[in-house]
């Protein structure tokens, strides 16, 4: 019988012995699966989306940071970007996050598959002073304002290394589970296994987004489920814990299916806005400078743009001429300017507003 006190040992291996073809599962799944096959559609018609992930990217990862009490805004984030002296404390660990979504992105293109050590190195640039798999005893989850326990997770790293061995082979097998059900299983699975001593919920979330991108419902890390689940926090964790309690996994998929659904959606109408900001943005531009293409590409890959950094995308000689450029741009009203620390920045307050 689960006990919250004690080390959930038994916590079971993968895959579950549950059945998940419900008639609400399903449905449901169906949902997912056509919103998911929408915004695949809607962000490979992006130029060059790769570039244009990079912003994407920080607001799930202010997002995903925020489930954990890790709070700042998209604008904090970017400005730490600019200036070093601000990529501290929270805007530092939001970068951390991006970093490690990239970083698992490129091992799901090189490798082709996710292992432990993919895990363990993602969570190492998530928490660098807490890195590697938990080795003391004495790890609680609870609930911070009554202090009291609500889950003890496994203990022993031989057990964790046990079920995360169990976790990959579950991940890179090849069966009849929808990639969406199955990403549910994998997440309920890997926050159970709470391998490590911080970072488990953010790399959790990670996990998710490269499964899909391995079993290719993904063709880019678009699915921003952080948003959903900070919306719906309280629910998240009760679904989560009644899993453990009672071993059904119905309410909790479906509650990740609606997720998958809802930000789906969501995302896809984010990237149809920015289709057109960078059309119009575009055309006005070629209407006073060369290069219109390519202005319009790092106006919306770098959402606070400096002269430096225009001059070097553009490999322009001269910073004067990338200083021109933003000069003209500006005057034009495609986009606004101020002062941050020692530089002009540049931005489209429209821009900004949809990665916020």
């Amino acid at each position: 019988m689960f006990n919250p006190l004690q080390p959930f040992n038994a916590l079971p291996h993968l895959p579950p012995k549950y059945d998940f073809d419900t008639v609400p599962i399903l449905k449901a799944v169906n949902a997912a699966n056509i919103a998911l096959a929408d915004l695949n559609a809607r962000a490979s018609k992006l130029p060059n989306p790769w570039l244009l992930m990079r912003p994407l990217l920080v607001r799930e990862s202010v997002a995903s940071s925020g489930i954990e009490n890790i709070n700042t805004t998209v604008l904090a984030v970017l400005e730490a970007d600019i200036l070093p002296e601000k990529k501290k404390g929270a805007p530092k660990q939001v970068w951390s996050y991006r970093e490690a979504m990239m970083k698992g992105c490129a091992f799901v293109e090189k490798k082709g598959f996710l292992s432990t050590n993919h895990i363990i190195e993602l969570q190492h640039e998530i928490e660098p002073n807490k890195g590697g798999i938990r080795k003391i005893p004495g790890t609680v989850i609870a609930n911070t304002t009554t202090k009291e326990v609500l889950y003890t997770p496994p203990e022993g790293e031989k057990l964790l290394r046990d079920l995360l061995a169990n976790l990959e082979q579950y991940l890179n097998a090849k069966d009849d589970v929808d990639p969406l059900i199955k990403m549910a299983v994998l997440h309920y699975q890997f926050e159970a296994i709470h391998p490590f001593l911080d970072g488990n919920g953010r790399v959790g979330r990670i996990i998710m987004i490269l499964y899909l991108l391995l079993a290719k419902r993904l063709q880019l890390p678009v699915l921003f489920l952080s948003g959903y689940i900070e919306e719906h926090k309280s629910e998240y964790y009760r679904l989560l814990r009644n899993v453990t309690k009672t071993g059904d996994f119905g309410s909790f998929v479906l509650y990740m299916l609606k997720a998958v659904e809802l930000q789906a959606a969501s995302t896809a109408e984010n990237v149809r806005k920015i289709e057109e900001l960078i059309e119009k943005s575009e055309k006005k531009i070629k209407e006073e400078l060369p290069h219109a293409h390519d202005i319009a590409l790092c106006i919306f890959s770098e959402p606070l743009l400096t002269i430096d950094r225009l001059q070097k995308t553009l490999k322009l000689s001269a910073r004067q001429t990338a200083s021109k450029y933003l000069s003209i741009i500006t005057d034009a009203g495609i986009l606004e300017e101020r002062k941050l620390g020692k530089h002009k920045i540049f931005y489209s307050k429209p821009f900004l507003k949809l990665l916020s």
